[in-house]
């Protein structure tokens, strides 16, 4: 759906989703009745798996994200026409003279997703060196990598704050049980400096902030783990010494 909606990247196509998730909770609905965030596992041509984010829609989520995705898009403009007409005949229950809208609207996404089979046939041999050979979305969790490494989780996690790789951002507040009391909510981000050896995802299918920001968790990307290891060794070095 990414692509027939015209985007070319997920990050932003997930901006779109996100903001049809508030649109949604601000309606008085629960979005996560409508938006279902999946975490699926793709296999990678050399062996192991990458950890690709998904979403699945109810029809009415689908309505909504378009509703909410970029106008100036083809692809979404004759969307978002067609489920306006769409509406409007509900509304009335009567012949329309904008039946001649619907069909250019059907026929600009059919269309696009003529160019889209084009695309894919045309792209596939650089699609397949890209996934064995420089493959940069293929991620690890912090505890993947750490056992990977050899180190607890929460030793990478201070070692990588110590050094100036990731740091901890303050989310919000919220109420805990256990303690009786106020406590501050983070998630990991990844300095600038380092920025390129990790990758940020949003975790739609887990329990909001309180806040009600998105949860959003931070991975390592495969190809930064050696120079992670390195960089555990020369502190094991320093300390050793």
């Amino acid at each position: 759906m990414q692509q027939f909606a015209g985007y070319d990247r997920w990050e932003n196509f997930s901006k779109a989703i996100n903001r049809a998730i508030s649109s949604v909770n601000a309606s008085g609905l629960d979005a996560a009745e409508h938006f279902r965030g999946v975490t699926k596992s793709s296999p990678m041509p050399k062996g192991g798996f990458r950890q690709v984010e998904d979403v699945e829609l109810t029809r009415y989520a689908c309505y909504i994200l378009f509703q909410n995705a970029d106008g100036s898009k083809p692809e979404i403009a004759a969307l978002q026409q067609y489920f306006a007409v769409q509406t409007r005949k509900q509304e009335t229950s009567a012949p329309m003279a904008d039946d001649e809208i619907v069909a250019r609207a059907l026929q600009i996404t059919s269309n696009r997703v003529k160019e889209l089979e084009a695309k894919v046939a045309e792209d596939a041999p650089k699609v397949e060196y890209v996934e064995q050979f420089v493959d940069h979305d293929d991620v690890a969790t912090f505890r993947a990598a750490a056992s990977e490494l050899g180190v607890k989780e929460s030793e990478l996690r201070d070692r990588l704050i110590v050094g100036g790789w990731v740091y901890r951002q303050k989310i919000g507040r919220r109420w805990s049980d256990s303690k009786n009391r106020m406590v501050d909510e983070f998630e990991y981000r990844a300095t600038a400096a380092h920025g390129e050896k990790f990758a940020l995802r949003p975790q739609h299918n887990a329990p909001r902030h309180h806040n009600g920001q998105v949860r959003q968790t931070l991975y390592i990307r495969q190809p930064a783990l050696p120079a992670i290891g390195k960089f555990l060794a020369r502190h094991l070095e320093a300390v050793a010494s």
